[in-house]
């Protein structure tokens, strides 16, 4: 079975599962989803040239 990443509840256990036995990672459809959604904002944002942190 594999551990499901959700955005909110890995823990350290998990992590040392994942970082050191190898075990499967699935990501949960709503993280998914907030991704998606997080990257085309980034894109729309490169698109548009807009400065999204530092100095221009």
């Amino acid at each position: 079975m594999a551990i499901i990443l959700d955005g909110s509840s890995l823990a350290v256990e998990k992590l040392v599962q994942i970082a050191r036995y190898g075990e499967r990672v699935e990501l949960h459809p709503q993280a998914l989803e907030r991704i998606e959604r997080c990257r085309g904002m980034l894109e729309e944002k490169i698109r548009s040239h807009e400065i999204m942190y530092g100095p221009e």
